[in-house]
């Protein structure tokens, strides 16, 4: 049926749960484990946390993008999908926490107001049509793929002009976590005033309904406070040159095992998935490349979340992604960082990453011309990277 899906346009290597049951590895999901080995229970639980997730997938017949005639994300939108896909979730537990569960009945108007952020308007704040076009403000063609690194750069963007949010968004620069710096942020207020660049992308109305503000859930584990607000922490990196080390296979388990963890933007060459947890040595994602049909009067739910999750071994991933946490306060922040420091970084060889008091710069940049409004600070040392090939590599 076209409504539902238009078009494969991959073929996932997709979970054979029969099989699934039969593995003796726990898995993980998020920083959840589950044993499933001939536990039904278990294995239930397993299924409605994967589904649980927000899945976004190509869509079709939504607005133009800008001044394009692109009507479609299909073929170069996966990255972009991916990107929605970490913010969701990250939204999902600052309204909702952790335990929170989909159902097909659902109608809680908190979480279609989640969705409905993403919906592919030109005027909604996550919308297609809003990360092309700052893409676009960032050197990225429209229809062009982005990489790991472009797709948090634009995310930062995106999360600091939406008026509606109290989330902050840093991006990690040279593979190093600053702690001094993440710090400072929890005081501050991560909405903006209006006029913002990503507001301006579109001329169009923002008085849709399906776009507005999304207020705190009472239920939401995450403690309301004036003075300080929830931070997302995006680590880019490159860990090695054609293909993935080895070396980091077990380094990027342990990752999947922190309760802050919200997932990995990665995938291979041009084809990006969200990987949220990982079983053995296989990883386990959810996958953009199926088209669906974009309805302007409606947002169907069921359609927005995966029945079946894909795979793919560890082997097969690309070098370039990104790491992605959620942080609901400076506590949480500081207990992740002894975890990582104990469980991650330590023996030091063959770190993935690096959690530093102060900044050390360790590379050399360019300065970022502050006359080029487009330009602005993404973080207090104002590094930018505009190519995904600019990582540090890790050998």
């Amino acid at each position: 049926m076209e409504e539902i899906f238009a078009c494969i346009a991959y073929e996932p290597c997709l979970l054979d749960y029969s099989e699934f049951k039969r593995v003796q590895d726990p898995v993980w999901v998020l920083g959840r484990e589950y044993k499933i080995c001939d536990d039904d229970e278990e294995f239930e639980k397993l299924n409605e946390d994967i589904k649980s997730r927000i899945w976004f997938t190509y869509r079709k017949q939504f607005q133009p993008i800008g001044e394009t005639s692109l009507t479609s994300d299909s073929g170069w939108g996966c990255m972009h999908r991916c990107g929605q896909m970490i913010l969701a979730q990250a939204f999902l537990l600052h309204h909702f926490g952790r335990d929170w569960k989909w159902d097909k009945s659902t109608s809680n108007e908190e979480y279609f107001k989640i969705i409905s952020k993403f919906d592919d308007r030109p005027e909604c704040p996550y919308s297609i049509h809003k990360i092309a076009m700052m893409g676009h403000v960032m050197d990225k063609g429209i229809g062009q793929w982005f990489g790991p690194n472009t797709i948090v750069q634009v995310l930062k963007k995106l999360v600091e002009d939406d008026p509606d949010n109290d989330m902050i968004l840093y991006v990690a620069m040279d593979n190093m976590v600053i702690k001094s710096e993440i710090r400072k942020l929890f005081g501050k207020k991560g909405a903006t005033s209006c006029g913002t660049e990503s507001q301006n992308l579109e001329n169009s109305s923002s008085s849709i309904s399906l776009c507005n503000s999304v207020e705190p859930s009472q239920s939401s584990q995450t403690v309301s406070n004036e003075k300080e607000n929830p931070i997302i922490v995006t680590i880019p990196l490159r860990l090695g040159l054609a293909d993935i080390m080895p070396v980091y296979f077990e380094k990027l388990k342990e990752v999947f095992k922190l309760k802050q963890f919200i997932g990995m933007i990665g995938g291979r060459t041009n084809h990006a998935s969200y990987f949220i947890g990982y079983i053995g040595n296989e990883l386990i994602n959810l996958d953009p490349h199926t088209t669906q049909l974009h309805r302007p009067d409606e947002i169907d739910d069921q359609t927005y979340h995966c029945d079946n999750p894909s795979r793919m071994k560890f082997s097969d991933l690309d070098p370039s992604i990104a790491l992605c946490f959620y942080f609901e306060s400076e506590p949480d922040f500081l207990q992740w960082c002894e975890v990582v420091k104990r469980d991650i970084l330590e023996p030091e060889k063959d770190a993935i990453f690096e959690v530093l008091e102060e900044n050390i710069t360790m590379l050399p940049y360019v300065d970022i011309d502050d006359s080029d409004d487009i330009n602005t600070p993404l973080n207090s040392g104002d590094r930018f990277y505009t190519s995904d090939d600019e990582f540090e590599l890790l050998m």
